[in-house]
């Protein structure tokens, strides 16, 4: 159990684990925004030439209207904000990095502990028509969270796992699936149904592995957006 002390040791270096990795991604997009994203910036501003640009370094009003003026000014502003840009990658996928850590060592105990609390809350609905359509709406991210603590612990980001599953359950198409099980197999007599917490803890487990999957298609974006204006900015000045 996660509630013995070797349990929570193996929660301390996942935690940690995930921790650096999350760190590590956004020391690298940090860098990234200032190596890439300042060295673009600043090789930028010594291609610029002409008396709109000196007043525009002038300070002061003039500045502004002179960069409002200017287009090669604005290409400027906006090579700029890709240092931030960056920095945010590097955050969004930190956070993927992170997750996958944590996907990996206790993935299936919470895809297990979750599917039960969702399951639980749909089998304590009454079954008249219509009511196990709306079965998100019975769900609650509190509940399911402190569900979670003894696996994950408490805190926004147990939150976020739970809400993001939630999010990403098709509850309609689970539910008639389960449904029409129910109709071909057979309904359990009373207790728990174990094909409704087979079903739920395949798809969560799917979620899962969507959500701690890090993809680079952000990157190459921000890198093919940030090389067309740089093209703009260089045809411009030139």
């Amino acid at each position: 159990m996660s509630s013995d002390p070797v349990g929570q040791q193996s929660l301390v270096r996942t935690g940690a684990k995930a921790g650096l990795s999350f760190a590590g991604s956004v020391i690298k997009g940090g860098l990234l925004g200032v190596v890439l994203g300042g060295g673009v910036f600043f090789f930028y501003l010594s291609q610029l030439q002409g008396p709109g640009n000196v007043a525009a370094r002038a300070g002061g009003v003039g500045a502004l209207v002179a960069l409002v003026t200017s287009p090669p000014l604005l290409v400027a502003l906006l090579l700029l904000l890709f240092v931030v840009v960056y920095v945010m990658l590097g955050v969004h996928q930190g956070r993927a990095r992170a997750m996958q850590h944590l996907v990996a060592a206790r993935g299936e105990a919470v895809s297990q502990r979750l599917a039960g609390g969702i399951a639980g809350r749909i089998e304590a609905m009454p079954r008249t028509q219509g009511v196990l359509h709306r079965a998100a709406d019975w769900l609650s991210v509190d509940a399911l969270s402190k569900q979670l603590a003894p696996v994950l612990g408490e805190g926004r980001a147990v939150r976020s796992v739970v809400a993001f599953v939630l999010n990403r359950l098709p509850m309609s198409e689970m539910l008639a699936e389960w449904q029409q099980s129910r109709a071909e197999h057979g309904a359990p007599a009373a207790g728990e149904d174990p094909a409704l917490r087979a079903l739920l803890t395949r798809r969560i487990n799917e979620a899962l592995q969507d959500m701690a999957t890090p993809s680079r298609k952000p990157l190459y974006i921000a890198l093919g957006a940030h090389a067309a204006l740089l093209g703009v900015g260089l045809w411009l000045v030139n």
